[in-house]
């Protein structure tokens, strides 16, 4: 409840949570155990697209995973890939949440 989000649908908080709890607490992409205050949700099909919060279309990220599903700017997605380590396998899990929301494929030796 205090992770509440008022400006948000109760079917997405609602279904936050248990995409959360589904996960065990950690980051979908990189596995990193989430704190309280360091995870995003995220909509596999882009909510301003489908207007779907159900449970299938949520996936819980760390937030500077969540940064770079959406991030352009190759500088900035450069020095956030160094900060978080991912490996190749990571970064195909990113790259396919980036193709769904039609942002270009981070090559993998990078």
């Amino acid at each position: 409840m205090k992770n509440f989000i008022p400006n948000r649908t109760i079917e997405y908080n609602d279904n936050r949570v248990s995409r959360f709890i589904a996960q065990y607490g950690k980051c979908a992409v990189s596995g990193i155990e989430l704190g309280f205050n360091d995870w995003h949700s995220h909509h596999k099909n882009p909510y301003h697209l489908s207007k779907d919060d159900s449970y299938s279309n949520l996936i819980v990220l760390h937030e500077g995973v969540h940064r770079l599903v959406h991030m352009k700017d190759i500088d900035k997605i450069q020095s956030l890939l160094n900060a978080l380590q991912l490996n190749n396998k990571q970064k195909e899990k990113l790259n396919e949440l980036r193709k769904q929301c039609n942002n270009k494929t981070i090559r993998l030796g990078e």
